[in-house]
């Protein structure tokens, strides 16, 4: 049976088995899920049926336990690293707006009323420091997930994201300037999830590619038809800086999310110091940025020199071939497969010759 005839329920067992070795260096990763998909053709053609096989090599989760111990990789749950990763980032993103908030946001809340600058001072001059410290509560709402039991780490994620996004929305004008926080700690809810089903892949980097390039592209547009004039430094800044990092992006490039993380945090830093007309667009956006970069960044793949989009291209283990192509790896040094953890079908789980 050819690698294209394969039935869905393989299909689905090579994306989990790909989505379980997300950790693992690109290369590697395909060389392993090529050869579990060629070994799974070859029993087919032998006359199993798809549920003998996949019984008999086992969970994905096995045989990508056993694909690290041959090869000395280590044994990491990787939709656990990266929601660590992000709420780690989300904290961080939570002391930077309390810090904003408590020395850089005028308070309007009047404090005797024949006061002409009340609304002028910082919320720490004037309310002090014990009110000034509850602008960390939702940062510590943020990391509450960090010390929280391993079986409710997802929902505690989820909870904190839906608490944040609803004091973002309920608490007016404060509220504007923790948005960004409850954007990151969506990525932290709901980016793992997607790592650990293998969702996702090139059309999430063509997507967020997009989204990072559009500043440059607007710009660039307003530019050319005489809306907006930039010179040479605000063409550099505006236009080629979001088009250069959105084209890493769409290809996989950690170092395109890393970028467009640090430009997401440096946009809300300088919103904050020259809070001017268009503030809010900007406070807003740098926090998309920073969400968005975070996010691209931590579920990432690593890869042996090659973006991470290369495995979701035409030689993707987990894509049908196209016609006339080898089923594994061109090239590729041959690497040991992983024994099926099994003992009741052991045609099923020896190595396709």
């Amino acid at each position: 049976m050819s690698d294209d005839g394969l039935p869905a329920a393989a299909w689905a067992y090579l994306r989990a088995l790909d989505a379980e070795l997300s950790d693992v260096p690109s290369g590697t990763a395909e060389e392993i899920v090529a050869d579990v998909r060629a070994h799974i053709a070859d029993a087919l053609d032998s006359g199993r049926s798809a549920d003998e096989v996949l019984a008999g090599l086992g969970a994905a989760p096995d045989v990508a336990r056993q694909a690290r111990e041959e090869l000395g990789l280590p044994d990491q749950d990787r939709p656990e690293r990266v929601g660590r990763t992000l709420s780690l980032v989300a904290s961080a993103v939570g002391v930077l707006i309390a810090v904003c908030v408590s020395f850089l946001l005028p308070s309007t809340v009047p404090v005797e009323p024949i006061q002409a600058d009340a609304g002028e001072q910082g919320v720490l001059g004037r309310l002090g420091p014990g009110i000034a410290l509850l602008t960390l509560l939702p940062a510590l709402v943020a990391a509450a997930p960090l010390v929280a039991p391993a079986r409710v780490r997802a929902g505690s994620r989820l909870a904190g994201a839906i608490a944040l996004t609803m004091f973002a929305c309920a608490a007016g004008e404060t509220g504007l300037y923790y948005f960004p926080l409850a954007l990151v700690a969506w990525a932290a809810a709901f980016v793992p999830w997607a790592v650990r089903r293998g969702a996702g892949g090139r059309w999430w980097h063509v997507l967020a590619g997009g989204i990072v390039a559009m500043p440059g592209v607007l710009v660039a547009v307003a530019s050319a038809g005489g809306s907006v004039g930039v010179g040479w430094v605000g063409a550099a800044l505006w236009i080629a800086g979001p088009v250069a990092a959105g084209a890493l992006c769409a290809y996989g490039f950690r170092a395109g999310y890393a970028v467009t993380a640090l430009a997401g945090a440096l946009v809300m830093i300088l919103a904050m110091a020259e809070r001017g007309f268009l503030f809010a667009a900007f406070w807003l956006f740098g926090g998309l940025y920073l969400a968005l970069g975070a996010a691209g960044y931590a579920a990432a793949r690593p890869a042996d020199g090659d973006p991470a989009t290369a495995r979701a291209a035409d030689g993707d283990p987990t894509s049908p071939p196209v016609d006339g192509d080898p089923a594994g790896a061109p090239g590729a040094p041959a690497r040991p497969r992983p024994e099926p953890a099994t003992e009741a079908d052991p045609e099923a789980a020896a190595p396709a010759g």
